[in-house]
Formats: C-alpha cells, sequence, structure tokens
C-alpha cells in the first residue's frame, strides 16, 4: 500500500501519520501468538532485553524484531519500509524495535519528550523514523500515545532526566518550555484499532498517560536511521540492545523518494 501525496504532505506538516488497517487478522494473530514467550522470557537465555515497572511487570521488551520470526517479517514488510525509504530518501537499518507494555491499571506514564532528546546524544542526526504497530486497542482511558502536532518542525528541545516518576528513567521537556511552546488546539490523541500503524518523525513531542482502563495496550515500535547517519563515537556508548551496531539496510520494496 504506497502513501498518495497528500500523506506524504499531511505526515511533513504534523510530523505523524497514522495508517488504518495496515495488518491483516492473520497478521496480528501471529504477533500476538508470539508475545506470551517474549514477555516472560528471561533476558540471559533469549538474547532480548526486558524493562520492568515498579511493580515488576513488564514495561518494555527490546530486539523482538532479531529473535521472533512474527516480528522479523514486519519489520521488512514493503507497506512500512517504502514510505520510510521515501521520506529518508535512502536505505535504513533497524536502529532499534522496543514492545511498550501498559498492563490494565497499572501501565505509567511517558512524559512529554521527543525521541531525538535521547538519540542525539548516541551521536546520530535527526534521520530516523519510527512506526507504532497498535496490537491492542489504543483508547483515552487506557494511555493511548498523545503527541503534538507540528513540534517536530521545532527542532530538539532541551531534556532532562527523571529518575522519579516511573523505574525507567526518563529524558522529558521541562514545564516552562511546555507552556511557552504547546497549543491546546495542537495537542492529538492517537487512538485506533489493532493493526493501526503511526509513523512519526525523532522530534515529534509525544507522551502518554496512565493505563486506567481494564483494557491492556501493548504495542511495537521499530526504529529506523538512514544507513548514513550512523552513529558517531560518544563517550559512554549505548549498549547494542537499544543503540544497533549493525548497519546492514532492511531489505524490501523500494520506490524512489518523495521530497516537498
Amino acid at each position: 500500500m504506497s502513501w498518495t501525496e497528500a500523506q506524504y504532505a499531511q505526515y511533513r506538516k504534523d510530523g505523524y501519520l497514522m495508517v488504518r488497517g495496515l495488518l491483516s487478522s492473520a497478521d496480528l494473530q501471529a504477533l500476538h501468538a508470539a508475545l506470551p514467550d517474549l514477555l516472560s522470557g528471561d533476558d540471559a537465555a533469549d538474547g532480548l532485553h526486558r524493562e520492568r515497572e515498579k511493580s515488576g511487570a513488564v514495561r518494555q521488551v527490546y530486539l523482538a524484531h532479531r529473535h521472533s520470526p512474527p516480528f522479523q517479517a514486519l519489520v521488512r514488510r514493503p507497506e512500512i519500509l517504502e514510505p520510510v525509504r521515501a521520506l529518508t530518501g535512502n536505505d535504513v537499518y533497524v536502529w532499534h524495535s522496543k514492545i511498550n507494555v501498559k498492563d490494565a491499571f497499572e501501565g505509567g506514564v511517558w512524559l512529554w519528550h521527543q525521541d531525538y532528546g535521547y538519540w542525539m546524544w548516541d551521536g546520530v542526526d535527526p534521520k530516523l523514523i519510527s512506526c507504532m504497530v497498535l496490537l491492542d486497542r489504543a483508547t483515552l482511558n487506557n494511555g493511548c500515545l498523545t503527541v503534538v502536532a507540528g513540534s517536530h518542525r521545532w527542532g530538539r528541545q532541551e531534556h532532562y532526566a527523571d529518575t522519579v516518576t516511573t523505574s525507567y528513567k526518563q529524558w522529558c521537556v521541562d514545564v516552562p518550555t511546555l507552556k511557552a511552546r504547546v497549543n491546546e488546539e495542537d495537542i492529538r490523541p492517537v487512538t485506533g484499532e489493532p493493526g493501526d500503524v503511526l509513523f512519526f518523525d525523532c522530534n515529534l513531542l509525544h507522551g502518554s498517560n496512565h493505563n486506567m482502563s481494564p483494557l491492556p495496550r501493548k504495542t511495537f515500535i521499530v526504529c529506523y536511521n538512514d544507513v548514513a547517519n550512523p552513529p558517531r563515537p560518544v563517550e559512554d556508548p549505548r549498549p547494542d540492545w537499544v543503540v544497533a551496531r549493525n548497519f546492514e539496510p532492511v531489505r524490501g520494496k523500494a520506490t524512489p523518494p518523495i521530497r516537498a
């Protein structure tokens, strides 16, 4: 499924685009069948990396795209790769992938941030694009992603490290900056059904609320980086599970770049 010129224009304007129903019920069935092992396994045994809530519940699972066949296939889907390559104008590799989990009544918040607020420190330029696959329904009550439309055009904002709100250190945009830059009418909840896929820029400001619902909310996010943008040497480089050192292009159907 190729994007229209209007869809590319919308992405460039807002910094994100939701494509509804990109995955079939059979696709989702295969992904869900793989989830129990991915969520309950042992890092030392299966090569994955898991982050947990303060309660011990799994919050994130990294590296499914390397170890789980359905997720390996997913990151190579032409319907995902084609627009990503068109937007970057080049081949891409997987920067990292993660399954984000918000258990019913338990999943924690993600404070306002830009992904490039983290990734700048890894020695790359802002040429990364993320694709978030909804594995469950995403609703206002179960902590759907919330974005600020057009915020990618601000460029990277300064971030600070929050080590208190959750068990996982978050880099966040401070409140004075948010008050100065965010307009209420630009804040948009990204709700959807399983199989919907959100494409978004690495400088898009986003966050999500606590899961206040009996519905769990799981998503799979794969981030692609331009092959001409590998990380430069930095002090204290982060591990391979979050900053890949394998720069092999992801192979799939390619189209000529569409430029603004």
